[in-house]
């Protein structure tokens, strides 16, 4: 294999020079986030942290909305959304305790802020669909493993019980900037829980 072979295997490889590039402009870009927030990011500046070549930034992030719906992408791929509790009260529990851990991360609140409140053109919206539709899509399999411990019907909407559980946790902390508690994630998982334990499902027990 030629040098110019080998390198390009490199490259390829997990931890090879693609992935440590793809590290490191994620890594400045959510430092340049919690510096200047969503309306401030500047992909050229994202290059210059990063210490890369801006082409190399633009090839692969044409715009910061691509690249902040990835950076958030990949954080919430890096998260066990669904990790198992063992109960449906334990799931959503665990649940919002990653969601205000992410929320409360200065990067994070600087793009859902402008994803939630922001004015969107087609391609933001196109994000921040993306964004959201990850989350539910990792956060069904606490219904689908309530269903089999007998917790919820089957056919449960699992968005509905996610938008139950989380909706009050994003509000408190993008909308009125006040904080939530372990009592707090508490009540709204238990909450959420009882109230999508009375929904009807498909019927098939």
């Amino acid at each position: 294999m030629t040098v110019r072979g080998q390198d390009q295997e490199r490259s390829r490889r997990p931890g090879g020079r693609a992935a440590t590039v793809v590290a490191a402009v994620r890594q400045a870009a959510e430092e340049l986030l919690e510096e200047v927030g969503y309306e401030g990011l500047v992909l050229t500046e994202v290059a210059a942290r990063a210490r890369v070549n801006k082409t190399t930034v633009y090839r692969r992030w044409p715009s910061k909305v691509d690249l902040v719906t990835d950076l958030f992408l990949s954080r919430t791929a890096q998260q066990d959304v669904g990790r198992d509790t063992g109960s449906l009260v334990g799931d959503l529990t665990a649940l919002l305790q990653d969601v205000v851990c992410n929320v409360n991360s200065p990067a994070a609140r600087a793009v859902l802020s402008a994803l939630i409140g922001g004015v969107l053109d087609e391609e933001a919206r196109g994000a921040r669909e993306a964004f959201w539709a990850e989350r539910y899509r990792r956060g069904a399999a606490i219904t689908e493993r309530a269903a089999e411990r007998g917790e919820l019907p089957r056919g449960t909407d699992a968005r509905l019980l996610l938008e139950d559980a989380c909706s009050p946790v994003y509000y408190r902390l993008l909308i009125t900037g006040e904080t939530v508690t372990d009592a707090d994630i508490a009540l709204f998982a238990q909450r959420a829980a009882q109230r999508t334990q009375g929904l009807p499902g498909d019927g098939a027990r």
